[in-house]
């Protein structure tokens, strides 16, 4: 029995621009049944470009000036994809993404901006700027740590945008840093009023305004700093730093997809934001080109445009007509400009007019800020309540009624084609794997390991999940020294239309089968179902290569080690509610989907005893198992067991995952010594880890070179505590 609409159709957003996060918003506020959206973008961060300035300037923080796509999509119920694109298939309606499969759409739209035309010679683009940002807070550093050294800074561009960062400078580095701002005009495409204002700021600020062209490449001097040579004047300027904002060009990736495009290569759309040559592919802000009503490329345009784009992406989804006129995008000739001056003033223009004054950065602050209010701020989501009596309501199931039995089962078209796109499955040791009944796997020694383990999707990127669920479930075959060979998979898939059901399949498999190749796994078969959400289990077989390395071997003396942080199952149940900010959830993401096979080899090397993964009973249960089976007792060092960035204050906040609770039941084995009791670093200790790392315990002649390598490897491995007599259990 199906109670609500499948999902039926696919959209698809390629960038998180400042048209796009109101798309996500408009639908997370007014969904369409049937439609599921996807967000692809290379970064879970978007950082708003009017906000840049104040945040060189130092008036903001970099949490303020981006907006957390991670928590927007959850609240739109959208998946978020962080990948790169590198083509469209307009014809098959797929997107090329670098390593990874394709993906497919029924409906695209892109806002994913435009890139930095290339530069001349050395220096630094400004856009993107999620690149810029960093590499800009290591520049400040440097230049402020060197006192007395005056640093020279280069502008390459002396638009808004150059002369905005210019000043932005000026106003967040020390007073006797030279700043130059080159180009052939000033302010171009802003009135005689708005020039003469930046001129003023300019000469206020002593920042040298040149009014020229480069002529040469900038070449690099001996003490490191570069020349630049000027094409009129014939002048050199010698800089420590070079930063460009000149024209803009669209992704190079853009021009093998055959739609219709600009001499730069820009998307050329309608006034219903349509690609002229294929209409199921909108696309706003600077990647378009608006055909009969061109503006600059500005970002006031994009956010003008969200509301229209919203609203049509919502009609073409569902195949009605854009035909009336609330459908048409008429962006206005003139906006307000508003450029700052880096001392809480503020040039206003409006066509030939211009002034400049504190109540023009304040009104700049006050429309920034606003903006990104809308989407950092969302609202709380409220569990459904159901009108049932307590005595029915506690045994409410989280599913929807779905049938079941082999009327579940997937199609058998669709799981073929799959099954025909995923790479060829082969090993000396499978005599019979897909296709049959059963797969027929030849033992290789005394001895065959098998496992199985399984979960539903964790996260909204079904590749990643299938990578994910490949590490979690090998790793049992690591923790026990050996060497997995071959694996069966059972997926269910949630109802949708068969297209999307098959390349939900596809992603899934993909992302098992490349993490599988990777290790010498061979996929010898499996099984596929209808569910009512995204699941996969595996079972692994794997032969040991030597001796089986058990949880029992651990001795008085060793000491124990930790070769992954803790913090996934915190992340996860922060990340549904929207809770996560983005660097948290990408470090948990990359610790997932990291290999624990490369541990092994350094730690059986180094004489392991006990070794086990850290899964769904946390480090304080699954030591728990170390030490009943070996008799033994420990002594936990809290302060050095290694946490994911930030994952402390999300437990501050109140977030646990739903097996917190029972796993905390194991901490009463324990006894606490200067710790307090409600330290949140104890809750992490029975945090269920998915894809957690190794925990083992070594001779402690073997510890410091078995953690050096470890790291060298990219392990974050800590030893955490020693092997005591069965008498101590201390946390301290």
């Amino acid at each position: 029995m199906q109670s609500e609409i499948p999902a039926l159709r696919d959209l698809v957003l390629i960038g998180g621009g400042h048209s796009h996060v109101q798309v996500l918003k408009k639908f997370a506020m007014n969904p369409v049944p049937g439609v599921r959206i996807t967000l692809i973008s290379e970064s879970a961060l978007s950082p708003y470009s009017g906000m840049l300035p104040g945040y060189i300037a130092g008036t903001y923080s970099e949490k303020d000036i981006n907006i957390a796509l991670g928590p927007l999509c959850v609240f739109a119920k959208a998946r978020l994809i962080c990948a790169r694109v590198t083509g469209i298939d307009p014809v098959e309606n797929t997107i090329a993404l670098a390593d990874r499969p394709s993906l497919r759409f029924d409906v695209l739209s892109l806002n994913c901006g435009a890139e930095q035309a290339p530069v001349t010679g050395q220096g630094m683009r400004v856009k993107p700027l999620n690149k810029f940002m960093p590499k800009w807070a290591e520049i400040k550093k440097r230049i402020h740590a060197d006192t007395h050294y005056a640093s020279s800074i280069a502008i390459i561009g002396a638009g808004a945008g150059g002369a905005e960062l210019a000043l932005s400078f000026r106003a967040s580095l020390p007073a006797n840093t030279g700043i130059h701002l080159v180009g052939p005009s000033l302010l171009p495409g802003h009135g005689s009023g708005a020039v003469k204002q930046l001129e003023a700021a300019l000469a206020e600020k002593e920042i040298n305004y040149v009014c020229d062209r480069l002529t040469a490449e900038a070449a690099n001097t001996a003490d490191c700093t570069v020349n630049l040579t000027l094409q009129y004047s014939s002048q050199t300027i010698r800089a420590d730093h070079v930063f460009w904002v000149t024209d803009v060009r669209a992704p190079q990736w853009l021009k093998a997809t055959g739609l219709e495009q600009d001499e730069r290569g820009f998307l050329r759309v309608d006034d219903r934001l349509r690609s002229r040559s294929h209409p199921h592919i909108f696309a706003a802000g600077d990647v378009a080109h608006l055909v009969g009503q061109e503006r600059p490329k500005a970002g006031v345009y994009a956010v003008r445009a969200g509301p229209i784009l919203a609203d049509n992406l919502a009609l073409a989804i569902q195949g009605l007509s854009l035909a009336k006129s609330s459908s048409q995008f008429r962006p206005q000739r003139y906006h307000l400009n508003l450029i700052g001056c880096g001392d809480d003033t503020a040039i206003a223009s409006w066509g030939p007019l211009a002034t400049r004054g504190r109540i023009w950065w304040q009104l700049k602050q006050w429309i920034d800020e606003k903006f990104m209010r809308r989407f950092n701020d969302l609202p709380s989501m409220q569990t459904p309540v159901h009108a049932l009596p307590n005595a029915l309501a506690e045994h409410l199931p989280e599913d929807l009624m779905r049938c079941g039995g082999c009327g579940a089962k997937l199609a058998a078209d669709p799981l073929r084609r799959v099954l025909a796109r995923l790479p060829a499955q082969s090993s000396v040791n499978l005599k019979l794997g897909i296709g049959d009944d059963a797969a027929e796997v030849i033992n290789t020694g005394p001895t065959t390991l098998a496992t199985v383990d399984g979960f539903r999707s964790m996260v909204s990127d079904p590749y990643l999940f299938g990578r994910i669920a490949a590490h979690h479930s090998l790793n049992d075959i690591f923790a026990m020294a050996a060497k997995p060979s071959a694996a069966l998979a059972f997926v269910t898939v949630p109802l949708m239309a068969e297209a999307m059901m098959e390349d939900e399949l596809f992603q899934l498999m993909s992302g098992l089968v490349d993490v599988l190749n990777a290790h010498d796994v061979v996929l010898a078969g499996g099984h596929s179902a209808e569910g009512a959400e995204l699941n996969l289990g595996l079972t692994v077989l794997g032969a040991s290569a030597g001796v089986v390395s058990t949880k029992a071997a651990a001795q008085i003396g060793h000491g124990v080690i930790l070769t992954k942080p803790l913090g996934t199952g915190v992340v996860l149940a922060g990340d549904m509610r929207g809770q996560v900010e983005s660097k948290l959830s990408s470090a948990c993401m990359a610790s997932m989907d990291q290999s624990n096979w490369p541990s092994i080899e350094v730690l059986v090397a180094h004489e392991v005893g006990a070794l086990t993964d850290v899964t769904g009973f946390g480090l304080a249960g699954h030591l728990g198992e170390i030490l009943r089976g070996a008799g033994c007792g420990v002594k936990l060092r809290l302060a050095d067991i290694p946490m994911l960035p930030g994952v402390e204050a999300l437990v501050r906040q109140g977030v646990a995952s739903s097996l917190q609770k029972a796993n905390a039941l194991v901490l009463q084995d324990y006894k606490l010594v200067g710790i307090d009791a409600a330290d949140p670093k104890l809750q992490l200790l029975v945090d269920p880890q998915t894809s957690g790392g190794m925990l083992a315990t070594l001779p402690q002649h073997q510890i410091a070179a078995c953690l050096d390598q470890l790291r060298v490897l990219g392990y974050e491995a800590t030893q955490i505590g020693e092997i005591c007599d069965a008498s101590i259990m201390e946390i301290y």
